[in-house]
């Protein structure tokens, strides 16, 4: 019989911290920090915040509250007043994922199904001792894996900076499970620092390359742990070796190539279609090219990834991403292109409007472009609007 649950006040403050940190510029953070979240008594005011009331909207959304009721509390209030509410557990949670615009889609989880999925996951670290988080908490794998997984093990957690220093490695303890998600994996590898012997990894948000998990594990790490899923679905399948494929939680079953259907505690059952096209083997699977999300230009069907596979034949760009534009930008796509070194940016340009104006029809064709030496990317290495 799994336990059930509960979320503290401390575990909503954390939330609620979280969220705002992400809003906070670095000065900001230092000077309202205490540790790595937010003081009890910081009240998020609109001298802080530009756009106050969205964030407090954005809050209530998540945490299931009239933000109204947030106005002028501190955050140790609010979660105080959440949690009577909802005696920690609240029916629904709602995490914020980026969609086609980069304006964030809120998508709903029982808080029932996030319990189911945390009790599936703890049997595979079910001998770790501490759990490390460099993940923000008001993100669905940071709120699972830092704030959900601890209470399944009974283990503690310690939130850190996403901050690559050889400190971060040196000061993990045998039995740590390190939360993390594959930018900064990068980072610390890049480092060369020895981990200290019988620390796992979970990585998850997007692919992590099989050489940094390969080379992190020749520097010591015992065990790198993939999480497949997204904001929509939460958890779906997890595997040890890039090599493998991943195994299907429990309760998921595939119903076609990328269809899986969800079972909860309560017998009830939903449909989710994945953004990746899957290859399966029994009730293991293997993500395989990205399935192509259609987005409406002048109410036209375009893909943005057809256009990138356009703009990639250019040989001087090195990468790219092609996305909408925000509703003040206009109702066209854009496109961020990372050039090779020592290229001619108006020249670039010009040959990629040429391009585009031989291979694409006008609904596809990129309105804007933007050059830089990287891709924009989230607080954890996701791609981002710009």
């Amino acid at each position: 019989m799994t336990a059930t649950l509960l979320l503290t006040a401390q575990d909503i403050r954390e939330v609620i911290s979280s969220t705002l940190l992400a809003e906070m510029d670095y000065s900001q953070k230092l000077i309202h920090c205490q540790g790595q979240s937010l003081a009890t008594d910081f009240i998020p005011s609109a001298k802080i915040f530009q756009d106050q009331e969205t964030i407090l909207e954005r809050i209530g959304q998540q945490l299931v509250i009239d933000p109204a009721l947030l106005k002028e509390k501190n955050i140790a209030q609010m979660a105080e007043l959440i949690f009577e509410q909802t005696e920690g557990r609240p029916q629904q949670l709602t995490f914020f994922t980026s969609g086609s615009t980069g304006t964030p889609v809120p998508a709903k989880s029982n808080f029932a199904d996030l319990e189911q999925e945390i009790h599936s996951l703890s049997r595979i670290f079910a001998d770790r001792t501490r759990i490390v988080s460099f993940v923000p908490r008001h993100h669905i794998y940071g709120f699972l894996f830092s704030i959900l997984l601890p209470k399944a093990l009974r283990i503690t957690v310690e939130y850190r900076a996403a901050l690559p220093a050889a400190e971060q490695i040196k000061t993990m303890l045998p039995g740590d499970l390190i939360i993390a998600f594959p930018l900064l994996w990068k980072k610390l590898e890049k480092l060369n620092c020895r981990f200290p012997e019988n620390i796992y990894g979970v990585t998850s948000t997007g692919p992590c390359p099989a050489e940094t998990i390969s080379s992190l594990q020749a520097q010591g790490l015992a065990r790198m742990t993939e999480i497949y899923g997204s904001s929509e679905t939460g958890g779906v399948g997890f595997r040890h070796s890039p090599t493998d494929m991943y195994t299907l939680l429990g309760h998921w079953e595939q119903t076609e190539n990328s269809t899986i259907e969800r079972t909860s505690v309560d017998g009830t059952k939903q449909i989710h279609t994945l953004q990746d096209n899957l290859q399966w083997q029994g009730t293991q699977f293997k993500p395989l090219k990205r399935a192509d999300k259609a987005v409406q230009v002048g109410g036209i069907n375009v893909y943005p990834a057809r256009v990138e596979d356009i703009l990639k034949r250019n040989k001087q760009v090195r990468e790219c991403t092609v996305r909408l534009m925000r509703p003040e930008e206009g109702e066209r796509l854009k496109a961020f292109i990372v050039p090779a070194g020592g290229v001619d940016l108006a020249a670039l340009e010009k040959k990629l409007r040429s391009l585009a104006t031989a291979e694409l029809s006008r609904h596809e064709k990129p309105g804007k472009y933007y050059f830089g030496p990287s891709l924009p990317v989230s607080e954890m290495g996701k791609l981002s609007d710009w």
